[in-house]
């Protein structure tokens, strides 16, 4: 789109929203139709991709958040760039000059949001940088202390030890377990 078109576009939807929902009820399926295209890349299937879509719609419904073009943008970028583990920052770097208004503070406010939904989980680091990821499958991290790169480490098969760990067996509940490792990695050791 043209920066006039676009500008004039994200104005109208910031605006009426709802309105746009009720008088085109494609448009939830246009947005839907933006998230799918970098999936591909990933190796999902194109359920799989309408499927997390419609968690992120239907959890905004339920909380009474507005379904706004610009959450739907951040959430995609930070699908695509899940395996990265992105900060807000490098989220807000990928789509400033791509969507009209967006603000630094807003891609913040999104991400915390979905945090709060249950749809992303953050991960802090020791250089005090917030990154962020979809929340799949239960998986460890390790961060690398030079370079500052987060690896996922595949934990599932250690869970049921860890269930049936002594904090359990004292009476405690598991919820959830972050399990996070700090060294050095490969790259930089060589």
């Amino acid at each position: 789109m043209k920066p006039l078109v676009e500008r004039l576009f994200f104005e109208f939807l910031k605006g009426a929203e709802s309105l746009v929902e009720s008088l085109f009820p494609e448009f939830l399926k246009w947005m839907k139709s933006l998230l799918i295209l970098d999936y591909i890349n990933l190796g999902m299937t194109q359920e799989k991709l309408e499927q997390i879509i419609d968690i992120l719609i239907e959890k905004c419904k339920k909380k009474g958040m507005k379904i706004t073009t610009q959450r739907v943008l951040i959430f995609r970028e930070l699908v695509n760039r899940t395996k990265q583990h992105p900060t807000a920052d490098e989220i807000y770097n990928a789509l400033k000059n791509k969507v009209y208004g967006l603000s630094i503070s807003t891609v913040y406010r999104a991400l915390t949001s979905f945090e709060e939904l249950g749809l992303v989980r953050k991960i802090n680091t020791p250089d005090g940088k917030s990154h962020f990821e979809l929340v799949t499958s239960p998986h460890g991290h390790f961060i690398c202390i030079k370079c500052g790169k987060i690896f996922d480490i595949n934990i599932k098969p250690h869970l049921e030890t860890l269930k049936s760990s002594f904090l359990e067996e004292e009476g405690h509940k598991i919820n959830e377990c972050n399990f996070i490792c700090y060294g050095i990695c490969k790259a930089c050791l060589s």
